[in-house]
């Protein structure tokens, strides 16, 4: 977010009822409960950011274990959509529109859910992000074999 466009208190503001009310009728869900009550604070860190990126993602997944889910984002939360879920990964490039796609087995009993790991299916750059492993080598070297 460009430093302009920042209120000078850090505060947004947004009065989500009148931007509900932009939406034509039937698009939006009222029943479903937010993951955040409340937007993050000006100024969120990178690293603040990816943690709520991904507890979303999580949150999301666990409330809807039987239904596919289609997150929309910022390339930030498509990078961490890879990097939380690929062990000692970092994701160095996101394209405009990237996507990335992930699946994780989800087993029911009675009326309860256990989930397993998400696994990343996105090959690397074929869908946009590009990541290489962040595993040092004993000699120094960085393993980019991903």
């Amino acid at each position: 977010m460009r430093r302009g466009s920042v209120p000078k208190d850090g505060n947004f503001r947004f009065n989500m009822a009148e931007l509900q009310a932009l939406l034509p009728a039937g698009t939006l869900d009222r029943d479903v409960k937010p993951v955040y009550e409340e937007l993050p604070q000006w100024e969120e860190t990178v690293m603040g950011a990816r943690t709520r990126y991904e507890q979303i993602i999580k949150t999301l997944a666990d409330r809807y274990p039987s239904e596919n889910l289609l997150l929309v984002t910022h390339g930030e939360g498509v990078g961490v959509s890879v990097s939380a879920f690929l062990e000692d990964v970092t994701v160095d490039k996101v394209d405009y529109c990237a996507y990335s796609h992930l699946r994780r087995p989800v087993f029911h009993k009675n009326k309860s859910f256990t989930a397993g790991q998400f696994e990343v299916l996105s090959d690397n750059g074929r869908t946009g992000i590009g990541y290489y492993s962040s595993i040092h080598m004993g000699n120094g070297a960085v393993d980019e074999a991903t």
